[in-house]
């Protein structure tokens, strides 16, 4: 897809309203994302900063 094609389409869905169907599908898409990703126990801010 051109870029050109991707702005009109992305100009043309914004600001439009979710249906509550489309709402509770990404709900439960997002809670079955993170339920895969592995639990990390050592939240150590001190290695963190390096990143930021």
């Amino acid at each position: 897809m051109k870029l050109l094609t991707r702005k009109k389409i992305s100009e043309a869905m914004r600001g439009r309203k979710q249906t509550a169907s489309t709402k509770a599908k990404i709900s439960e898409a997002m809670k079955k994302y993170w339920e895969g990703i592995p639990y990390e126990e050592n939240n150590n801010l001190e290695n963190k900063e390096e990143y930021v």
